[in-house]
Order: C-alpha cells, then structure tokens, then sequence
C-alpha cells in the first residue's frame, strides 16, 4: 500500500506541526508493508530526515516554499505528480492549512479545530483568508473521510462545516518527553539566570497569540493584583511568536514597568520546557479557543497544577484535573490564581489528578486508529463527492463582520 501526506513549515512550529510528527512516526512503526511518500518544503524537509522512518521517501517540492505558491501547486500542478506517483490514499494532516487536489484516489483529513469562526482577530487577514476560503472549502468537498483531534472539534465540522460522519482520533499526551528532570533547578538557573528560582513563578507556554490565547488575560489580571496591591508574583511566558506577537510584547513591557516580574521568554530547549513546567507554582491557559490543549496535559505529566478557561476542548482535555474559568474572564482568572496561592490542598488534589489524567492519552492509540481509518478508505477506493454546498454557513465574506460564536 502507498500513502502520500503533506508536511509544510513557516517559521513556526507549534503544536500541530509537531500533532503530525508523533502521529506519523505512530503510524509509520506500528504497520509494515506500507510506503509513505511525505510531500515537504524546505524548513520541514530537514525535521523530516533526522526523524528517519523506515519506508518513507521524503519529496521535497519547491513551489511548498510559500503558503500561496503551495495553494496553486496543490488545485494545479499536484494532479501530474501524481500521475507519475500513483498513491492508494493521502492524509491531509490540516484541513484548514491545506487542501486535497484534484486526484483520483481519496484523502482523509484531519482538523485540529476551528477558531477562526469562535474567536474574531484570531489570524491576519490574509491567513483568515487562506484558511477560510481556499482550504478549508476543498477540504470538505474533495475529503473521503475526516477525523477530529477532539469532540468538541468534531461538532464544530459538524455545526459549522455540515460534516455528519467524523471520526474522533484523540492526540497523544505531548509532542514532547515530559520526564522527571532531576536537574530542573540547575536548568533553569543555567538557562535565566539564578534569580529566575528566587520566589515563586506562574507560568503560560504557548504561541504569543495575544487575542487567541489569552495573554491579555493572563496581564490583566496581573496589572489588577499589582494595582490593588495584592501582587500575584512573576510570570514567565515561553513559546514561539504568533499572531499580534507585537502588541503583546508592547503590554508586557507596560505592565512588567521595569519590576523584572514579568518575562517572555522566546522559544525554549526541550529541557527547559519541561523544567519550567516541573519548577512552576502553576500552569496558566487562558485561551479563548483551543481545538485540543496540549499545555493541559504537558503540564499534568510534569506534575504541575493547571488553570485553564472552559474555552473550546479545553474542559474535555483537562477533565476534573484543572482548575476552569470563563473564557475571556480576566477576573475569574485572578479570583482562580488567588484560590490557589491560598489553597495548598487544592494544588495538591490538582497535581494528582493531572498525572491520572495524562494517562488517558497515547501516541500509539493515535496512529493505530488513524491509520485503521486511512486504509479502510483506501480500500473502499472512491472520493468523497462534492457537496452542494462548501459547507460553510457560518461564514462570513472577507471584510465582512462576524459575531462570536
């Protein structure tokens, strides 16, 4: 059997890109007999090769270079390419970041959430663009099958997008290794200096989408703490830039006031990842929509207590393991943090029952049932028949308004 996919890389790599790694690498080694054929462009082609799977070719393809060259090739110039490299199935691993092409044998595809239509400013407009109207569209007429990392992402196809039969093919724990680290304290010594372990820190992994992910939740409440005289002690922010990266550095600055309370940290090693989540008071996810929430669970393996908004899948990830609030709440985030600081029992309680609950989620669940899926399409051989509708109803012409979902 062949099977083709797509693995494109824009300097980000966050957690989808890095949700398509361990599922790949799941399926690829739970299954002989099988050849990958991985379509890739420049920045993803060197991650590809030091992965080193077994019977997967890596093609590198040069119009993948740019988001919009890599539209055109995939609608245009993707059905010859395939006329001399006849696949039994592709798996479109985002359907909001790519879109299947105009080829004989069937895709399923997989979405990882729909935030575009719950949160508005999310993305640029040119992103909301490319998302909205030229991939998700093809996504769901030229699609065989589709799979959700979520239920609550698997109702929002259903809801928004008109799609009745969604798989449900939850992640794994963490893209990453979450181990003890014995030598957390070093760690972070070496990494920030020794007065980054001098008292206490929060801390809020994750892109810098200030609107998306919260962040100006997270500084005001912050701001508040500090106005009222409260305090509410550092906060260390760790993760790669991301949509209105500038107007969150701007505030940080503003509400950090030259205190040294307040740090952003850029993209971290692995180690000082894990250990930031391991050294921590408490992990703190403000999102305003999240498809999936791994910070959730990386930070239940690591053994730290978690507060997260009830936004998108988040209550379904986190279980009765994390402490919740209204998403968009920035009150009821500071009323959470301050229960915590003064509940030493409840940070307890949480630390166990996040490790229980991180246990529930497996890599290798992940691949044996995505890659069940994607053979039985390849089996029934036939495309998926263009709806009548893209199936979006919920959407909204370019420039125009929408409401909040």
């Amino acid at each position: 059997m062949k099977i083709a996919t797509l693995y494109t890389l824009y300097g980000r790599r966050a957690g989808a890109e890095m949700c398509f790694e361990k599922t790949l690498e799941a399926m690829v080694r739970q299954a002989s007999g099988i050849h990958w054929t991985v379509l890739c462009n420049r920045e993803s082609e060197s991650i590809l090769r030091a992965m080193a799977l077994p019977d997967t070719e890596t093609v590198r393809v040069p119009d993948l270079d740019n988001q919009f060259r890599k539209a055109f090739w995939l609608e245009f110039r993707s059905p010859a390419f395939f006329r001399n490299h006849p696949q039994d199935a592709f798996w479109n691993p985002s359907g909001c970041n790519h879109f299947p092409g105009r080829w004989p044998f069937p895709t399923v595809t997989t979405f990882h959430d729909l935030g575009e239509y719950h949160v508005r400013g999310k993305y640029d407009f040119k992103r909301t663009v490319f998302r909205k109207w030229i991939c998700i569209p093809r996504s769901v007429r030229r699609s065989a099958a589709f799979t959700a990392v979520s239920r609550f992402t698997a109702e929002d196809m259903r809801r928004i997008l008109g799609l009745d039969a969604v798989r449900v093919v939850l992640n794994g724990p963490s893209p990453y290794r979450i181990e003890h680290r014995p030598d957390a304290r070093g760690i972070i010594a070496r990494e920030l200096g020794p007065d980054a372990l001098g008292t206490p820190f929060w801390f809020v992994p994750g892109r810098t989408d200030y609107v998306g992910k919260g962040l100006d939740l997270v500084l005001t409440a912050a701001e508040n703490a500090l106005r009222t005289g409260r305090g509410i002690g550092r906060i260390f922010f760790a993760g790669p830039q991301g949509d209105g990266h500038a107007t969150f550095a701007a505030r940080l600055s503003r509400a950090d006031g030259g205190r040294g309370l307040f740090r952003y940290l850029g993209r971290v090693p692995e180690e000082l990842l894990v250990s930031l989540y391991q050294e921590c008071f408490a992990v703190i996810l403000a999102s305003r929509f999240e498809g999936f929430g791994f910070p959730v669970l990386e930070a239940m393996d690591a053994g730290a207590p978690v507060i997260c908004s009830d936004a998108g899948s988040l209550p379904e990830i986190a279980g009765d393991a994390a402490l919740l609030f209204p998403a968009g709440d920035a009150a009821a985030l500071e009323e959470r943090m301050e229960r915590l600081r003064a509940g030493p029992a409840l940070r307890a309680a949480l630390c166990g029952r996040g490790k229980t609950r991180s246990q529930a989620f497996s890599w290798n669940a992940c691949g044996r049932e995505m890659l069940g899926l994607i053979r039985s399409v390849a089996a029934d051989g036939h495309r998926r028949k263009p709806r009548k509708s893209a199936g979006l109803p919920h959407s909204s012409p370019p420039g125009e308004k929408e409401s909040n979902a």
